[in-house]
């Protein structure tokens, strides 16, 4: 931001909004340091997002999102249950016989559907597992990349719960000899 405040502006008005403007954005960047140090140090404290850390690719606000709306993963019956809570399931119009399966319901909270999508990009570069499950879900067409990173994020909001439930660490499945 040094460059911005050496930029030469025209008017003694302009430079003046430029140099407030540049003192708020500080400011903020200073606020948010200050509440990420003191997420971090909760995090330290909280056995839940360091359980769910151990999977490759999710970091600690992914973590603590996911903790925070899970908040009892005894309170869902299945493992599918989480995932519609997530709305990272298909929606379904059924007439008849004939069953078509849409885009994901999008219920729940966007935040941490956003954040589990990037922790699945994530655990695709980390995870063979992780990497399998989506190889095998985009059935190797490429123009089902998405419909597999989202069937890949519903898949971790699954193996989080589970891991909550159980109280369980992330373990890699070993790959099967050819």
């Amino acid at each position: 931001m040094a460059w911005l405040r050496q930029l030469a502006l025209p008017t003694l008005s302009q430079r003046s909004r430029r140099d407030l403007l540049l003192e708020e954005i500080e400011t903020l960047i200073r606020q948010v340091r200050r509440i990420e140090q003191q997420l971090n140090r909760q995090a330290q404290h909280t056995p839940t997002v360091g359980q769910l850390r151990t999977i490759p690719g999710v970091g600690i606000r992914t973590a603590e999102a996911v903790a925070a709306f899970v908040d009892d993963p005894h309170r869902f019956r299945h493992a599918k249950a989480v995932g519609s809570y997530f709305g990272l399931v298909p929606c379904q119009d059924q007439s008849g016989d004939k069953n078509r399966l849409g885009h994901i319901t999008r219920e729940g909270a966007p935040v941490v559907r956003q954040l589990v999508a990037e922790a699945a990009w994530q655990a695709l570069r980390r995870s063979p597992t992780v990497r399998a499950y989506f190889e095998r879900a985009q059935r190797g067409d490429p123009q089902r990349k998405k419909i597999a990173l989202v069937a890949t994020a519903h898949y971790l909001v699954r193996v989080m719960w589970a891991m909550l439930k159980r109280g369980t660490f992330w373990e890699e499945k070993m790959a099967k000899a050819s």
